[in-house]
């Protein structure tokens, strides 16, 4: 989000809800990589021939990519926005934003809610949050 939190509690809380939601998902993605990598190499085992590891590569591509788009600790070269899906954070600022422009104007639940199902429909580059610039 472009406007920085005054108080700095209220920053590390933000700070600190990012990083727990980004652990969770890198741990998720972690768990479907682990299956996914195993099929991937019997496959290519039982397959055999030049390019036995075709499919094994594509899941550490997949594994890459994901790591880039999750950017645990903000050291991954982002994700371009017009790509499909942007990055975790483009998306973690568009939802921020939606939901502190609704709550300052004292929206109800259900209207946050609408409104946060309308910015995630949205491709990355569409909102105004994003900018609309393909970085």
């Amino acid at each position: 989000m472009s406007e920085q939190n005054t108080n700095p509690r209220i920053d590390l809380l933000r700070k600190t809800a990012i990083l727990q939601f980004k652990l969770l998902l890198d741990g998720l993605r972690d768990a479907l990589l682990i299956p996914l990598s195993l099929v991937a190499a019997i496959i290519g085992l039982a397959r055999g021939g030049e390019n036995v590891d075709e499919e094994f590569r594509r899941v550490i591509k997949l594994g890459r990519r994901s790591e880039r788009w999750i950017n645990l600790f903000g050291h991954q070269v982002p994700l371009r926005r017009n790509t499909p899906g942007g990055s975790l954070d483009t998306l973690l600022d568009r939802v921020e934003e939606v939901v502190m422009d609704q709550y300052r104007k004292g929206q109800s639940e259900a209207e946050v809610r609408a409104a946060i199902n309308k910015v995630l429909a949205e491709p990355p580059g569409d909102s105004p949050a994003s900018g609309g610039d393909a970085s």
